[in-house]
């Protein structure tokens, strides 16, 4: 699996860094954290456009670095209802990491460097982004138990279909400009509860994307200097402009959403069973703590050496 869990003590360690530390590469307005965070998106403030780990120099260099696993590449110029999982194996096949990165701009490039945090040289500048993200999430939000970044670099034209994602992320544009579409998560019109459900259990495909979708759609142009929050799981879809463009996604998870996310897989073992309507995960904080714990203690019956959820 991708990314790093986070424990308590690393997570303390974390958070007074990020609480202490003078350079502040994140640039959160905190009244706008602390009326929408986690509930809808909003525009975020950051320097890393003048963070010399993220020129396109640097980051075709780590590109050719990272074990081959840790880099996905295509053709960007893909149609926006593609599907997102599959789009890398059928737009990759017979395209080499090497031709796509000398000839980049031409060939419409879109590659994802997976795990940047994981190279040597890349580790202290993430480990420093996290920790600063610790200090702005933890007054609404406390304890990251799990975090994995990503860097998009793509060519004028290149598309990220409709997906959606099952954390929360602060997308981060560092070069050229993209436009991100966002829905919003907690609309059934967008993906029901049984979706949901199914998403957060890895059962099957991803929600889809359909035309109606449109109307309920919120555009946000970013810019060197700008990323935009997405809250937990909501479904996006990303579209680069006339120029190179890079950006980091930062995603993670927090002890509710770890809640929210075994309430759901609950909810679907319920599925299974034969029960159509549980009641969806929302309604009651209580009632969710309870699922999540009746899941853990499920899974240690099941698997008494391994921590539950991992």
């Amino acid at each position: 699996m991708l990314g790093e869990y986070v424990g308590s003590e690393q997570y303390a360690r974390l958070l007074q860094r990020g609480q202490q530390s003078p350079e502040h590469w994140l640039q959160f307005d905190a009244g706008r954290m602390q009326a929408h965070y986690n509930r809808r998106p909003f525009l975020v403030n950051h320097l890393l456009n003048e963070h010399p780990m993220f020129g396109i120099d640097a980051l075709f260099d780590l590109a050719r670095r990272l074990p081959a696993r840790q880099v996905k590449f295509r053709r960007g110029d893909i149609a926006p209802d593609a599907d997102f999982d599959a789009s890398f194996a059928r737009a990759g096949d017979g395209l080499t990491l090497e031709h796509l990165l000398a000839h980049f701009e031409p060939l419409h490039g879109y590659v994802c460097l997976n795990n940047p945090e994981q190279d040597a040289l890349y580790r202290p500048h993430i480990e420093g982004l996290l920790a600063e993200l610790a200090a702005h999430t933890h007054p609404l939000d406390p304890h990251i138990t799990w975090y994995s970044t990503y860097v998009f670099i793509s060519a004028q034209g290149a598309v990220t279909p409709y997906h959606m994602d099952r954390e929360m992320n602060f997308l981060l544009q560092i070069r050229g400009e993209k436009t991100v579409d966002l829905w919003d998560p907690s609309d059934p019109f967008i993906m029901d509860p049984a979706q949901k459900d199914r998403l957060l259990a890895y059962e099957g495909a991803r929600p889809p994307y359909r035309p109606e979708f449109e109307e309920r759609a919120l555009h946000f142009s970013l810019r060197p200097g700008l990323g935009v929050h997405h809250p937990f799981i909501a479904p996006h879809r990303v579209w680069t402009h006339s120029n190179l463009s890079v950006s980091l996604a930062f995603t993670f998870r927090t002890r509710h959403s770890d809640r929210d996310t075994a309430a759901h897989q609950f909810n679907a073992r319920l599925r299974r069973l034969g029960l159509k309507h549980p009641k969806p995960v929302g309604d009651s904080t209580w009632r969710d703590g309870a699922k999540a714990l009746s899941l853990h203690a499920l899974q240690r019956l099941r698997h008494p050496l391994h921590p539950a959820g991992h």
